[in-house]
């Protein structure tokens, strides 16, 4: 004989108001065993892509975090040998490594201000400006062009006699530049670079974010009697200010492992002028040297280095958030 439903299992029937037993799917404990099942068929559907991708980036920074402790060049043909901290060491003695730094950081404070600066010029100047569509789109130009390729272009561009840029400058009057010659020039050739690569990045950014502001804070200043540039300062920019925190945050990481422009542009030179750290550790393991246990010890330091940076800017973003400015 059929056992009794338990009352949980039971429903009202509609306008008779006799109980009817619910669905056998819906009851409490069909229903938990179905979602534990629904779990675990999930999770093992997802897991051999989470096994690939932990594969992907945990063996190789495990083997790098290995490696940085080890003597380890592969031109010297002879087997890794334990060496501490001593790769370490050799970084912060190392005057080749210290010429890096001290460029990566004046890059990555150029660059990225002027950036910051322009991009938020122009989505100001474009915003409801005609044919603002067509502009939009031109300005987004040399994001789409490929950093190997915008490298070769401004070689080209930064050529001493039959560059363009020296053209223009004489037309002023100005004498020709040793672009790729002079160790200042050089450098700021790449901040030139960068810059003209990734004011529309962050253009785009800034522009989504102040076509975001609400139309009702725009009309109530209006008629509170705001000026143009009280809308700018007073309404538009502080609700920008966490995105322009994310856009500082992006563009930091990015210019610190800046390597493509480097590379096809100045190769690093004149000497070691324009040496970013991520060049400098690319000429120590893959192409002057093999040296694969201090070239890992100096990319364990450049991931710290970001990480702190990164680290602080997120406190300062909470912090302001704290404090309501």
């Amino acid at each position: 004989m059929a056992g009794k439903p338990p009352a949980s299992a039971i429903g009202l029937g509609r306008g008779s108001g006799q109980p009817t037993p619910l669905p056998e799917a819906r009851r409490p404990g069909v229903t938990t065993t179905l979602a534990r099942r629904q779990s675990r068929t999930a999770w093992l559907m997802v897991a051999p892509l989470v096994l690939y991708l932990a594969a992907l980036t945990l063996y190789p920074f495990g083997y790098m975090l290995v490696m940085s402790l080890f003597r380890y060049d592969l031109a010297s043909w002879e087997p890794p040998s334990f060496l501490g901290l001593g790769n370490y060491q050799a970084a912060f003695a190392d005057r080749t490594a210290a010429v890096s730094w001290r460029f990566t950081a004046v890059l990555a404070a150029a660059a990225v201000s002027i950036e910051l600066l322009l991009g938020f010029l122009l989505a100001v100047l474009i915003l409801d400006a005609r044919g603002e569509r067509w502009i939009r789109s031109a300005l987004l130009v040399p994001m789409a062009v490929p950093p190997v390729v915008a490298g070769v272009a401004w070689k080209m561009l930064f050529n001493y006699q039959y560059g363009p840029v020296n053209w223009v400058l004489s037309l002023f009057g100005v004498s020709r530049v040793s672009w790729l010659g002079d160790p200042f020039w050089a450098g700021v050739g790449i901040i030139v670079a960068d810059v003209w690569q990734w004011t529309p990045f962050v253009f785009l950014v800034l522009y989504a974010g102040l076509q975001s502001v609400p139309d009702e804070l725009i009309e109530a200043a209006r008629v509170d009697g705001a000026s143009t540039g009280q809308l700018l300062w007073q309404v538009r920019l502080p609700l920008l200010r966490p995105l322009l925190w994310v856009v500082l945050i992006l563009r930091l990481i990015d210019v610190v492992k800046l390597f493509d422009i480097i590379y096809m542009v100045t190769f690093g030179g004149p000497g070691s002028a324009t040496h970013s750290i991520s060049y400098y550790i690319y000429k120590v393991g893959l192409s002057y040297g093999w040296d694969v246990g201090y070239a890992s010890a100096l990319s364990l330091l450049l991931l710290a280095v970001v990480s702190l940076l990164v680290n602080l800017l997120i406190r300062g973003l909470r912090l302001r958030e704290l404090l309501g400015f």
